[in-house]
């Protein structure tokens, strides 16, 4: 009859367990709590990110807000609207001929003011050459316009008709004005002698314009002035216009009656 038997023997163990296996255990301990550690370290940080996030966002939607809702005031309310229109750089034209012709109304919410089409009306007015409108805020509107400057001036069904530097007809009178007559059939901004002449005559200094009384010109590269005392010049094309002028000056004293300055530098006179 087999029996089984059961032995214990105190020198050896289930499980062999010697001094560095005890001392690597002691360390994994010691990582486990250091890890576990660090991660309760992190979750706090964690947990305060999404809050911060979340109060940049709230922050910048109400910005926003605060933007639409001031750019719905100040478009659609009368807080920042048009309360005075002023008018510069005009002379000879009349500033409420001006205001009307910018159709901007007093009360316009300023933003609602389309300077574009503004300007466009008043340039429409024959004497300005350029115009400038611009919205001062918080309530103003400045309008800045250039005016055309007579250079000559043609007879046309009785009446002297100014012309600016460009050939521009855009104003009339019946006394004489102060500048002289061009003496061309047809003169017209899209005519290169009427051109060439208006040049020559604004291009003058003063104290030679003044003795001008007539320009014309049969083409581009020949123009010429009548003076005061009738005598008459010989000037060419619009080029090197103050060399000419100086060498005409010094000619004048001469008693001749007719100067050529078309080529300044070796000038002619009869």
């Amino acid at each position: 009859m087999s029996r089984t038997t059961s032995t214990y023997d105190p020198d050896v163990d289930d499980a062999d367990v010697d001094d560095a296996d005890l001392d690597d255990g002691y360390a994994d301990d010691l990582l486990d709590d250091d890890t576990d550690e660090r991660e309760r370290r992190r979750r706090p940080r964690r947990g305060r990110r999404p809050v911060r996030g979340t109060r940049k966002l709230l922050g910048t939607i109400a910005a926003i807000v605060l933007v639409i809702v001031a750019g719905v005031v100040a478009y659609a309310t009368p807080l920042m609207s048009v309360r005075s229109i002023s008018v510069s750089g005009e002379s000879a034209v009349d500033p409420a001929s001006i205001v009307a012709a910018s159709r901007i109304a007093l009360g316009t919410p300023l933003l609602q003011v389309d300077t574009r089409p503004a300007a466009e009306r008043v340039a429409a007015i024959p004497r300005i050459k350029s115009v400038r409108v611009t919205r001062s805020y918080p309530s103003g509107i400045d309008i800045d316009v250039v005016e055309r400057v007579a250079v000559a001036f043609v007879i046309r069904d009785g009446a002297s008709h100014l012309l600016d530097v460009g050939g521009v007809d855009f104003a009339s009178q019946k006394q004489l004005p102060p500048v002289p007559r061009i003496t061309i059939g047809n003169p017209s901004s899209s005519d290169r002698a009427t051109l060439a002449a208006l040049k020559v005559v604004s291009e003058l200094p003063d104290v030679l314009r003044r003795q001008v009384i007539e320009v014309g010109a049969s083409s581009a590269a020949d123009v010429r002035l009548t003076l005061r005392d009738r005598r008459t010049v010989v000037w060419g094309d619009a080029d090197r216009t103050a060399d000419k002028a100086r060498t005409l000056m010094y000619l004048l004293p001469r008693d001749g009656t007719q100067f050529n300055v078309s080529s300044p530098e070796y000038p002619t006179f009869r």
